[in-house]
């Protein structure tokens, strides 16, 4: 653990932590996704299953049962709705599994807060980053999705890390926080359970933002997730560019975030061995 008097914080120390530490970060990321379904009969496996069988479901619930349609984008079409609606579940499920997950890693991985030399600021990281490589092979199926329903693709998907980068950083910055008070405060992973859950319903992944009434639209576009799964919607399924300007308000308060989340916890950190 390092000692926050004798290291000034400028805007690159986090990133000078990452670079140093960059060996070390990937051998954390391989164990993790390797431990993550060991013992499990499908093993990796499950990193499909799990989202084909979520999509089947809200697919029949929202546009079988409730009849949801995304205007003439999907109108006489559950394949179309399924795509739009999985396009939105990818993102999210990035988020919410590494915020989640992020709750108890210190806690998780207590004996390396006792080591001086351990930097504890790859713990959180690494949760992210596996979150984020198994959360490619969602974008994987939806990729093969698209190929399927709309039978062709857009050049525009190369054009997905101008959404995904600052999804990570965004990402990054609210786990560093929550790994942080996941210390102080044992309940906190009742709390963010129960936060991602009302989120998943205040982001537009089953039903589009112009479907909300105006009055109350601005509560989701508060969300920096809305405008992130917005445009991924644009790059991967409308063959559309991005909206520079909404793109760049996403860029600028995921770094604010993260740089937030990261000095929140560098400074916090001091105290973790008091409580463990």
């Amino acid at each position: 653990m390092h000692n926050s008097n004798n290291i000034s914080l400028n805007i690159l120390f986090p990133f000078k932590i990452i670079l140093k530490n960059r060996h070390l970060l990937s051998q954390l990321v391989k164990r993790n996704i390797a431990t993550r379904y060991k013992g499990s009969a499908f093993g990796i496996l499950w990193s499909i299953i799990q989202p084909l069988t979520m999509l089947c479901v809200y697919t029949f619930v929202f546009s079988v049962v409730f009849k949801t349609r995304w205007g003439v984008d999907t109108e006489g079409s559950s394949g179309s709705f399924a795509i739009i609606m999985f396009c939105g579940m990818a993102m999210f499920n990035i988020f919410s599994e590494s915020v989640n997950s992020s709750c108890g890693i210190i806690i998780a991985n207590q004996n390396f807060v006792k080591k001086v030399i351990f930097p504890l600021e790859m713990l959180p990281l690494t949760q992210v980053l596996s979150s984020f490589i198994l959360g490619m092979i969602w974008f994987l199926l939806l990729f093969l999705g698209i190929i399927f329903v709309f039978g062709n693709i857009s050049f525009t998907m190369l054009l997905i890390p101008l959404v995904l980068i600052p999804l990570l950083m965004f990402t990054l910055g609210v786990s560093y926080f929550i790994a942080s008070l996941g210390v102080y405060i044992r309940d906190i992973q009742y709390l963010i359970g129960v936060i991602i859950q009302i989120l998943f319903f205040l982001t537009p992944i089953f039903y589009p933002l112009q479907a909300v009434p105006e009055k109350y639209r601005w509560a989701l576009q508060i969300n920096p997730l809305t405008i992130l799964i917005e445009e991924t919607r644009n790059l991967f399924i409308y063959g559309i560019f991005p909206n520079w300007s909404s793109l760049g308000i996403s860029f600028l308060i995921s770094i604010v975030v993260l740089y937030l989340g990261f000095f929140w916890f560098y400074k916090t950190q001091k105290g973790f061995s008091d409580v463990l």
